[in-house]
């Protein structure tokens, strides 16, 4: 391999990889418009020294030992394997913020079409876990002591973060299962609980992308207010569920609900 490679091609190959998870080289070749020729010329040399390995998956540790070979324009410090897992998990947090959004938003319109939409977005999250976990089960498999409690940690993050995007799933499925308008006031409680769910969940992803543990006391109060939020809106359903005709149309529509 050249002691040095000066190609931002090779770094948005790379980060299509990453980031994207394609399955063939033609699928690289068109998102950048280039040949699949030129893409398996860029990458044979890091294939050859196993730095890409099967199902396109990148390996960190050995991406890592070469990364002072790449010229780009940014420093060397931010292509660490760290660097990556990272980058990893704030996209997959932002795939779960738009992914919540969706969700919320059918529920507040009754927007079956939506609803679907939100749900397959869900596919989408759960690849993104599989990308992580399989970067970092390759660093561990190939150094167990490198970066060992960040990589767990990262893990256990994206792990959470795949749960968070399941439980996300009960909103869309409700919408599309019910088909049935949630009205006020029950709506109006539940939008203060996505608002700060969804607040909660952002400062979450960033602060522990920083490791501040300074935030565990603002999540506390985040997660008490939330709690308090989430009995008013049992409340409510109760009441509503209280003064409603119960058949066998909306029999399910309420014990749905207090899952949602």
């Amino acid at each position: 391999m050249p002691k040095n490679i000066k190609n931002n091609t090779l770094k948005e190959i790379l980060d299509i990889i990453l980031y994207e998870a394609p399955s063939t080289q033609d699928e690289i070749a068109d998102k950048l418009n280039i040949s699949r020729r030129y893409v398996t010329k860029l990458l044979k040399p890091l294939i050859d020294n196993e730095v890409i390995k099967k199902a396109y998956v990148v390996d960190l540790k050995k991406f890592n030992e070469i990364s002072e070979m790449y010229e780009t324009n940014h420093s060397v410090p931010e292509y660490s394997g760290e660097f990556f897992i990272k980058q990893m998990l704030k996209e997959m947090g932002e795939q779960i913020t738009k992914q919540f959004a969706w969700s919320f938003e059918a529920l507040k319109t009754n927007d079956i079409d939506l609803a679907q939409k939100a749900l397959d977005e869900d596919l989408h999250t759960n690849h993104m876990y599989t990308k992580i976990k399989s970067s970092t089960d390759t660093v561990i498999s190939l150094d167990p002591y490198f970066e060992f409690n960040n990589t767990l940690m990262f893990n256990e993050i994206a792990y959470d973060m795949e749960r968070i995007g399941d439980h996300i799933c009960h909103i869309p499925k409700f919408v599309i299962e019910e088909n049935k308008e949630v009205k006020e006031p029950v709506i109006d409680v539940l939008e203060e609980m996505y608002e700060m769910s969804n607040t909660m969940f952002q400062k979450a992803v960033k602060s522990s992308l920083k490791f501040d543990a300074n935030i565990k006391e603002k999540m506390d109060r985040y997660e008490r207010e939330l709690t308090n939020l989430q009995k008013l809106a049992t409340k409510k359903i109760s009441s509503q569920m209280a003064k409603d005709e119960i058949d066998k149309k909306n029999s399910t529509y309420y014990l749905v609900l207090f899952r949602v």
